[in-house]
């Protein structure tokens, strides 16, 4: 086993190189095992497999996502980092770019790629990228009940963060309440955790709280100037006042908050300079300007909740009237109707709305203040400028559906063609 540190490991048979490990794995569709002798052809240095495949470099092992986990964790038991771990059914990788973006102001840290947060892309990010830093943020992710804890049995946090718990991946989990206590895991599991107070439901005797409405460390003001974003945090130690240049939205300002509370737990200096330069992942609360209208691309993923965050900022911040182009909310199962015609009658607080119906569950979209619907793309588009997007208009354009629904590929189209 010691032969294979040092090599990048890789799940896709196509993405092989020379001295790589490809990992067979079996999925739902697609057995990795099928594709072991295509690596071996593309160069890899070993292939990890739960069965004889007849190669002479295989390692046969019980289980090859355990394998990468164990293998992982091996890793970080040699350096033992101080280990936050981040979950929640919204902002999970906001929050952890920025609380990895402070901490790596004062110490080295590190945080895994992207959105590899599961069973295998968190192991797969530790073992090709950690390089030994003294501290490392977790993106941790939940489909189903069980995947926190075992996360954690993997990569035991020493702060276990809390984000919120709602409706996504409903479909998946069950419930609601399933959700809850599968996320809860990641308290149960931490030596200290930090939650969220505004939630009732989160309180225990090792807790430390962030929220709004009190806890120990409160957002306790947000403005915006038309420059900057001016934050107010409270703690028991007083008040700590910060200016970011742009736009931050309340979810962004949490994330900052959860950040000062991060280094506040691990008695680092919360060194706010990488947010100055601090940029939104694509889909995530993108603001644009096309002429005099803003353009607000939400679109990397949907809940009901996230729908009502986005949509409560919009009414707050930015100019009426208000149109919002949405798509279906994926993975919400029995449930799909009901979260559905919930967000109808939330639509209804804004002007205008237009739906894409690319996936089946957008169907339930009937607000009444319905302007346009269609599968189409580009008749979707040609609405938009045709109707929408007058030179005159001066309102604000919102974007947001689950990814699988491909709305930024819209969002893309128009900037384009006015840029063009």
């Amino acid at each position: 086993m010691r032969d294979l540190v040092g090599h990048r490991f890789v799940t896709d048979s196509r993405e092989v190189k020379p001295g790589d490990v490809f990992v067979a794995i079996k999925g739902n569709r697609v057995d990795g095992h099928d594709f072991a002798n295509q690596a071996v052809q593309s160069g890899a240095f070993a292939v990890i497999v739960e069965k004889d495949v007849s190669l002479p470099n295989q390692v046969v092992v019980p289980n090859t996502v355990e394998f990468l986990g164990m293998f992982a964790s091996k890793i970080l038991e040699k350096f033992g980092p101080k280990i936050v771990g981040i979950t929640g059914s919204n902002g999970k990788t906001t929050t952890k770019e920025i609380v990895a973006n402070v901490l790596s102001a004062e110490i080295p840290t590190f945080k895994n790629e992207g959105n590899l947060n599961s069973e295998i892309g968190l192991p797969l990010s530790i073992i090709n990228s950690y390089r030994g830093e003294p501290v490392i943020v977790l993106e941790m992710a939940q489909r189903n009940v069980g995947d926190i804890e075992y996360l954690c049995k993997l990569f035991p946090p020493d702060i276990g963060v809390l984000l919120n718990v709602g409706s996504a991946h409903v479909g998946v989990a069950g419930n609601v309440d399933s959700i809850f206590k599968g996320k809860w895991q990641i308290v149960e599991n931490s030596k200290e955790a930090l939650v969220n107070f505004d939630d009732e439901r989160m309180r225990c005797e090792k807790c430390k709280y962030f929220g709004t409405k009190g806890g120990t460390y409160v957002l306790k003001e947000r403005r915006f100037d038309g420059k900057n974003t001016l934050l107010t945090f409270e703690t028991s130690e007083g008040e700590f006042y910060y200016a970011l240049p742009g736009f931050w939205p309340k979810a962004m300002a949490i994330s900052v908050l959860v950040a000062f509370a991060v280094t506040d737990m691990l008695d680092i200096l919360f060194n706010p300079i990488k947010l100055l330069t601090f940029k939104p992942l694509k889909g995530r609360f993108n603001i644009h300007r096309l002429g005099k209208a803003f353009i607000i691309d939400d679109t990397y993923n949907a809940s009901y909740e996230s729908f009502k965050h986005g949509i409560e900022e919009i009414k707050e911040h930015f100019p009426r009237p208000v149109y919002a182009v949405v798509g279906a909310m994926k993975e919400l199962g029995e449930y799909s109707t009901y979260y559905h015609q919930l967000l109808s009658k939330l639509l209804e607080e804004i002007d205008g709305v237009v739906v894409y119906d690319k996936e089946s569950e957008s169907k339930d979209i009937t607000p009444a203040n319905l302007l346009f619907r269609s599968e189409k793309e580009d008749e979707i588009v040609k609405f938009i400028k045709d109707k929408i997007l007058a030179p005159e208009f001066s309102g604000t354009l919102y974007f947001k559906a689950s990814r699988a629904v491909e709305l930024d590929k819209i969002v893309d189209k128009l900037l384009e063609d006015t840029n063009a």
